[in-house]
């Protein structure tokens, strides 16, 4: 567990940041369990649980997610469950510890980037921004690729689109982390093809998605071994790069299946 000097507990966003950007050695406390495993010392242990973070508000054509919102509150609000068929509340279900469920909070995911989020995935085939204190919405893309920037994520920002996404993730045992996941998004006139734990972080193939977009089902088969090569896969724990990538092409084709169903459903049902 982390140590510190001192701990305050700011009351806005901004309060939080400027402690933190005014000390030599500072950490946000916002539910990331990887602290419990920490040994590192800090002068300033910034807990944000009283700064106003932790509403999900529907904004009309936006749902806003502040960074304290839970992993437990977003599966169970109405608002998110709405959202692409289901599927945020559906990937956070394969999270197997209740504790991380209830504790882990979506601010804290997004500043660790973990590269086997079951979230991260299912979140980078939406249109997501990233809300950072001082300096604005960046889109969750482009955030994912910068490397750290000293930035305190204070919401997300979710469009509500006409959209369904189908979603898995490869384990060994129901508690372990995935070693392959993926998220494919069917939209009403393009797709989205993810791919995480690559080990990489969620990656979206941007090749893949356009020939599908551009060719439809009929290249769902051609897509798949795209999307296998146009990624960077590693070898990392039981799962090499070559199995990774054979993997892809088994996940791809199956998951552009179940969106194409999932999407047709919900178009019948709207």
């Amino acid at each position: 567990m982390i140590t510190s000097d001192a701990t305050v507990q700011p009351q806005t966003a901004a309060e939080a940041y400027d402690i933190y950007q005014n000390s030599d050695s500072a950490v946000f406390i916002a539910g990331g369990q990887r602290l419990k495993y920490s040994k590192k010392h800090y002068k300033v242990a910034i807990e944000l649980s009283h700064a106003g973070l932790k509403q999900i508000t529907d904004m009309g054509d936006e749902i806003a997610v502040g960074a304290m919102v839970t992993l437990a509150r977003m599966q169970v609000s109405s608002l998110i469950k709405e959202l692409a068929g289901g599927a945020i509340a559906n990937c956070i279900s394969v999270v197997a510890h209740k504790d991380i469920r209830t504790n882990a909070t979506i601010g804290a995911i997004m500043a660790v980037k973990d590269p086997f989020s079951v979230l991260l995935p299912v979140l980078l085939s939406l249109r997501v921004d990233v809300v950072l204190e001082g300096k604005g919405r960046m889109n969750l893309q482009d955030y994912l690729g910068c490397p750290p920037m000293g930035e305190m994520v204070t919401q997300i920002i979710i469009a509500k689109e006409q959209i369904y996404t189908a979603f898995t993730a490869y384990q060994t045992l129901p508690t372990d982390e995935p070693y392959l996941t993926g998220a494919v998004a069917m939209l009403p006139d393009s797709w989205r093809i993810v791919v995480g734990g690559r080990p990489g972080c969620a990656a979206i193939a941007e090749n893949a998605s356009t020939e599908l977009t551009e060719k439809g089902m009929a290249a769902k088969e051609n897509v798949a071994h795209i999307a296998s090569e146009e990624l960077d896969f590693g070898d990392f724990g039981t799962c090499s790069e070559q199995e990774r990538r054979e993997l892809t092409v088994e996940m791809v084709r199956k998951l552009i299946k179940n969106a194409w169903k999932g999407y047709t459903r919900l178009s019948q049902e709207r």
